[in-house]
């Protein structure tokens, strides 16, 4: 991509590689809770809004960084996204080591989980199983479960996106976060860039970072371009998802909206000092 394009698409990676390997965050990388399978399934994307160019990983196991591999399928492949044991080759074939993101604590907390959806016993039990799983998420003993989203503006005016999680606990296995499809989870232009968190499913089906980065396209500001593609989500959804949308545009004003739950974003600009947003949630 040459030296021009190197400080915004680093400082994305970076800034998400951080999260990646912080063991204490349960909902990206390493110490993520695995799926439903106790599996470590991993999902990242980049893009950078200027040219469109982007990449994703799906399902990726026994690796590290899946923002890193994300950046990889962007920069050396033809695709725009790698899943599974594709993904796992892709990594293996670049030098990434084997690794495994499931640390002690987090296959504890799986287990617990388990044991309210039936035991370890009852893993893999057709719809029973499924439906077990499906009931602990819609009553929220699941926990919350989260994204890192990063965007950046470097002095030569690239825009970059990047996003990345390990998805909700017990996941079902393949199932394919919002944070690995461009225009869901995340997504950039030469207008600006965006990333989601929340749930994921809503982000997919509603296009939420794509929705955002073509409302700043007309003229909306980060704030009113993520508050307005909640609002259209939720006039159309009979519940209230937990979903919340950052935005950058292409002139550094950063923005932000969330559904409800407890969200903030962070923001720097050059040396001033790191700036915290809190937004309040909306309504329909």
């Amino acid at each position: 991509m040459g030296d021009r394009s190197r400080s915004a698409v680093d400082a994305v990676e970076r800034g998400i590689m951080a999260v990646e390997d912080d063991p204490l965050v349960d909902s990206v990388g390493t110490g993520g809770i695995p799926n439903a399978e106790g599996v470590g399934e991993l999902d990242a994307s980049m893009m950078i809004g200027n040219t469109y160019r982007c990449g994703g990983v799906s399902c990726l196991t026994e690796t590290k960084n899946p923002i890193a591999v994300a950046r990889k399928v962007m920069e050396l492949s033809p695709h725009n996204m790698l899943c599974g044991e594709g993904a796992r080759k892709f990594a293996r074939a670049l030098g990434f080591p084997p690794y495994e993101p499931v640390t002690p604590e987090a296959k504890r907390r799986w287990g617990v989980l388990m044991q309210k959806a039936g035991g370890e016993e009852s893993k893999g039990a057709g719809e029973k199983w499924a439906q077990a799983i499906l009931m602990l998420s819609r009553s929220g003993q699941l926990g919350a479960h989260g994204t890192v989203g990063v965007l950046a503006l470097d002095a030569s005016g690239l825009i970059v996106a990047g996003t990345s999680t390990s998805g909700p606990p017990l996941r079902l296995p393949g199932r394919v976060s919002d944070s690995s499809v461009i225009g869901a989870g995340t997504y950039a232009t030469p207008a600006g860039a965006s990333s989601a968190t929340g749930e994921g499913e809503y982000a997919i089906k509603y296009n939420l970072t794509r929705r955002v980065c073509d409302l700043m396209g007309e003229g909306h500001s980060p704030t009113e371009a993520c508050e307005r593609a909640l609002k259209e989500m939720l006039k159309i959804e009979r519940k209230s998802p937990f979903m919340a949308l950052i935005a950058l545009n292409s002139a550094g004003t950063p923005g932000g909206a969330t559904t409800g739950g407890s969200f903030s974003y962070y923001y720097e600009r050059g040396s001033e000092r790191v700036v915290r947003v809190t937004p309040a949630p909306l309504s329909a």
